[in-house]
């Protein structure tokens, strides 16, 4: 009888153990991965936007990681498999990532529209036309704006380019600044997160017209609370000072609330 008594309070202390455990899981906060497309190297990514999802995780309850992938054509594939939870993202990936995983908009980028620039040094080409034929530095030769400048104004214009690509957007400016290549491909908001010093030493050839900001979106298997807890916190960052100031780094002016149709433009698109 002994034995059996003993045999059953190993059994009770282990569901004890067991439950405890449960209870213990239970009340750890919800992980999110926010999957940030990889403009600049990784460990310098990290730096602009580790501090951005500890202040999400402060203010949602959840506990919010960073994740990048190792370039862009990784990143779009990543995104268009549902890698991550969170995504921020360009308008037309998004597009993308939303038909192949049902990503949906959370919010989008206020103030800060997305403008490719075509810029050179300051001793450089003084018209577009003195491109033609020249290799012109990109972060990737894969991306969204390359397609977008190539197709939508270099070509209507009979202006051919080599594209290289060179890593991130900021080895676009340091490989122009070098004389490595003649001109460049970037975003206006790239060049405006440059120091004064080094924006000085550029000029900008063409502006795009501005279309659809950056999105920030969720994957549909993030639980509706937990979604809006996200969005809650990314548009209250406008309120708050540490926000703010969080934004100002990364060169955004703000965040506003967004709806999937806001990108409807970028699906009309017919890029080669």
């Amino acid at each position: 009888m002994g034995r059996v008594v003993l045999s059953i309070l190993k059994c009770l202390m282990l569901l004890i153990c067991l439950a405890s455990a449960s209870m213990v899981r239970a009340n750890e906060p919800m992980v999110l991965s926010f999957g940030i497309t990889p403009q600049q190297s990784a460990g310098e990514l990290g730096k602009l936007w580790v501090p951005i999802c500890q202040y999400l995780s402060k203010h949602t309850g959840l506990q919010i990681q960073f994740k990048t992938s190792k370039d862009l054509p990784t990143y779009w594939k990543d995104a268009n498999t549902g890698a991550f939870d969170l995504l921020y993202i360009t308008p037309y990936y998004f597009t993308k990532a939303q038909k192949a995983a049902g990503y949906r908009a959370l919010a989008k980028d206020g103030g800060t529209p997305l403008v490719g620039i075509i810029v050179t040094r300051q001793d450089g080409p003084e018209e577009i036309e003195g491109l033609k034929g020249e290799k012109i530095a990109i972060h990737d030769v894969s991306a969204f704006m390359l397609a977008y400048v190539r197709y939508g104004f270099l070509k209507e214009r009979g202006i051919q380019i080599e594209p290289v690509g060179v890593g991130s957007l900021d080895s676009v400016y340091r490989t122009i600044d070098k004389g490595l290549y003649p001109a460049g491909i970037s975003i206006q908001s790239a060049f405006g997160s440059l120091d004064q010093a080094m924006q000085a030493r550029f000029k900008v050839l063409w502006k795009s017209d501005p279309l659809p900001p950056f999105a920030y979106a969720v994957h549909p298997q993030v639980p509706p609370a937990a979604a809006e807890a996200v969005r809650s916190a990314l548009l209250d960052m406008n309120n708050n000072p540490e926000g703010r100031a969080l934004l100002a780094t990364v060169n955004i002016q703000s965040i506003k609330a967004a709806k999937d149709s806001d990108f409807d433009s970028m699906r009309k698109l017919k890029l080669e």
